[in-house]
């Protein structure tokens, strides 16, 4: 008999992938297609998504066209995808150059997110005591504040891995990662979207285009697959279609490892790409100052997900690669492979004494956490004149190494608020930079382990597509299955003081900076007052 397979896509910030796997999680191949991030302003990023939609049409054609007959023995089919908003109209798309989906990068919605930290509501509990200007709510307040007319054409608005799961199945079903996570909605709660909230920002008709009925768990099956949905990805109509999940947490099932259930307060998973996540599962309900959650119900039933971050990391390599003068000037794999093999004979060559000068917090574009400050921007030492090569390769690692020590800085955080994490679970692009690599086996301070499976994203996807076809009776159950073995990343010795010196350095800075920040917010506070005095 022949094996059935599993298809799990992904929705990234630039590109669209398919991975085909098997029951025990191996995956066969893998494709993908990419789609244009349109940046009509600052502070702004959107998509057209039709064009999401046409490429995870070809990435998943593409990927069962390198096995014959794949497609008749597909078993089930799940999406995940970045935390984007998606917006459905009557008409006229609702955003500039005809764009539909917002960016979970954009940050348009800043000061609405300012405010609503201030309304001192229940949710904030949940957010980390503050809100982010990447979850939903500031967005969609932004929208309704800025643009009635476009705001009034919205008949729905879906987490990106809903919108994705109704266009294959015609079904209209919000996961419970998604709401819990990105929404104003408690998933404990008696009464979960938090309606007063909404009442005080005007926002009362947001219930009319998000359903209100509540969330179904990751792995269940949320519809089956339309005869159009089969047409646009080549797969047979029927199929069943998982509720699917927000591209970290499907990351997250893909490197947590066998027995994760015995070992829940001891694990973070790190999902590293264009942005890093960190996420962390307790029995208990705590909130932690400066993370997300506690999310209950997220991804596993019965346990709360903290969520922690960081705005930007692989794209903050991407902007040394693209404005540095002795860069390529722009970004691409090849540019960073070299980056990082120059960098890291430099290492070897010169030890720590190698751009010795330069520190950074790097907070391109706020701070999720510890601190869950939007606002707040990098600090950046050690700069002068110098344009030269050597200039290029100092300022790459100086950022590399920020980002490594900053999420040495968040699982520190996590373990003061009663997590006891030992071991952390990368995933995501920054495996593919040997630099990064280097640095989270040395400057992290904790075990790090590699899963050794080249797609952990896909392959968490996978095992949501095997739970909604029966394989197995609970994402517990799947991970167990499913999960590829893993490599512990021996630390160098010699480099523990360096780094641990450099740590030092980097929380100094961090903590001037926060200072230097409230303070920049008084003399604009004392701005207005004079504005108004005017």
């Amino acid at each position: 008999m022949t094996e059935p397979l599993l298809v799990g896509v992904d929705v990234g910030t630039l590109s669209a992938r398919a991975g085909l796997f098997d029951g025990r999680g191996r995956m066969l191949h893998a494709a993908s297609a990419g789609f244009e991030l349109l940046r009509p302003a600052e502070n702004q990023a959107a998509y057209r998504m039709d064009d999401i939609w046409a490429a995870v049409g070809e990435a998943v054609r593409l990927c069962l066209g390198e096995t014959p007959g794949a497609a008749g023995r597909v078993a089930a089919l799940a999406f995940d995808a970045t935390s984007s908003l998606a917006l459905r109209t009557d008409g006229a798309r609702p955003l500039a150059g005809g764009a539909d989906v917002l960016c979970w990068m954009d940050h348009r919605g800043e000061p609405e997110a300012e405010e609503i930290s201030r309304s001192g509501d229940r949710l904030l509990a949940y957010t980390g005591g503050t809100m982010s200007p990447e979850i939903h709510l500031p967005k969609l307040l932004w929208l309704k504040r800025h643009d009635p007319a476009a705001w009034a054409r919205v008949l729905a608005a879906r987490d990106l891995c809903d919108e994705l799961a109704f266009r294959a199945t015609g079904t209209d079903r919000h996961s419970l990662c998604g709401l819990a996570c990105k929404w104003p909605y408690l998933p404990a709660d008696a009464q979960p979207w938090r309606g007063e909230l909404l009442d005080r920002l005007g926002l009362h008709d947001l219930l009319d285009r998000a359903l209100p009925d509540g969330g179904h768990p990751v792995g269940a099956v949320h519809g089956r697959l339309s005869p159009e949905g089969a047409r646009a990805l080549g797969l047979a109509p029927g199929l069943p279609v998982a509720v699917g999940l927000i591209d970290a947490e499907a990351g997250t099932l893909g490197v947590l490892g066998r027995d994760f259930r015995g070992r829940t307060n001891e694990i973070c998973a790190l999902i590293g790409g264009t942005s890093s996540s960190y996420m962390a599962f307790a029995r208990d309900e705590r909130a932690i100052p400066g993370v997300w959650g506690p999310f209950k119900d997220a991804v596993f039933p019965g346990y709360w997900l903290h969520e922690a971050g960081q705005s930007l990391t692989g794209a903050a390599l991407d902007a040394v690669l693209a404005h540095h003068p002795a860069g390529p000037r722009t970004p691409s794999r090849d540019g960073h492979a070299a980056a990082a093999a120059a960098v890291l004979a430099r290492l070897d060559a010169e030890g720590p004494a190698f751009a010795a000068r330069r520190h950074i917090v790097p907070d391109w574009l706020g701070n999720r956490s510890p601190l869950g400050d939007g606002a707040v921007r990098a600090l950046v030492t050690g700069v002068g004149e110098d344009a030269s090569e050597r200039s290029f390769h100092e300022a790459y690692y100086a950022t590399a190494r920020a980002i490594v020590l900053q999420a040495r800085h968040i699982v520190e955080h996590l373990n003061a608020h009663g997590y006891a994490i030992r071991r952390v679970a990368l995933s995501g692009g920054h495996l593919r930079n040997p630099l990064l690599v280097r640095l989270y086996q040395d400057a992290l301070g904790f075990e790090a382990v590699v899963s050794r499976t080249p797609e952990p994203v896909l392959l968490g996807t996978a095992m949501t597509a095997a739970v909604a076809a029966g394989h197995y009776p609970d994402l517990f159950a799947a991970v167990d299955a499913m999960a590829p073995e893993q490599e512990v990343l021996e630390p160098d010795p010699a480099w523990a003081e360096p780094h641990a010196l450099a740590y030092s350095i980097y929380r100094g800075l961090f903590a001037a900076r926060n200072e230097a920040h409230d303070a920049g917010r008084r003399l604009q506070a004392l701005a207005h007052q004079r504005e108004k005095v005017r």
